[in-house]
């Protein structure tokens, strides 16, 4: 299912039911962000909202059962995103630097290398694996090279790791920044 992408403010989204939602909104700062996650969660739930943190600190959703929650911000916006499955995002400011390319497998140094621009390809499959590794567990012990993409056009993607389920991705390039919502496939 298609993620549903809503910028602006929460009173204007327009959601089917049923659709992953992704909402871009101004960042009040990490560790501000609960009111937010409980606001979007609450209007998409329709009641009350819980949430706890996982053994590894991540956000999680205590209440109502059933739904997921993945957070990210960099810059001046964060994305939060709601589903009935399990869900992550990645949001990473463009900034031209030039590509780490011990992040990645020997596929996609070639692919990256091979791009009109280097340092932005690299930056769309970071976010990739930095979503995926999100919904795999606890990021930072995550090695970005173990992770596979593969880009299936300007805003689909693919991540696999060995031992791992596959996650269906979609890109956003804004212009300032690239964000990267992962599902599983």
């Amino acid at each position: 299912m298609i993620p549903l992408r809503h910028d602006g403010p929460l009173d204007r989204l327009e959601w089917d039911g049923q659709a992953p939602v992704i909402w871009r909104t101004a960042d009040p700062g990490r560790g501000k962000r609960a009111p937010l996650v409980e606001a979007l969660l609450s209007r998409l739930a329709g009641g009350p909202v819980r949430l706890a943190r996982s053994a590894t600190g991540q956000p999680q959703v205590a209440a109502p059962q059933g739904w997921y929650i993945g957070l990210a911000g960099r810059g001046e916006a964060c994305l939060i995103a709601a589903a009935r499955q399990p869900i992550a995002v990645d949001r990473e400011i463009i900034d031209g630097a030039p590509p780490l390319w011990d992040m990645l497998t020997l596929t996609e140094v070639r692919a990256v290398r091979d791009a009109p621009d280097p340092s932005r390809q690299w930056l769309r499959r970071w976010t990739i694996k930095e979503a995926y590794a999100k919904l795999i567990g606890d990021p930072r012990h995550i090695a970005a090279e173990t992770i596979e993409t593969r880009l299936i056009d300007d805003r689909q993607a693919t991540a696999h790791r060995q031992g791992e389920r596959d996650a269906h991705c979609w890109t956003r390039d804004d212009g300032g920044a690239i964000e990267t919502v992962a599902l599983w496939a």
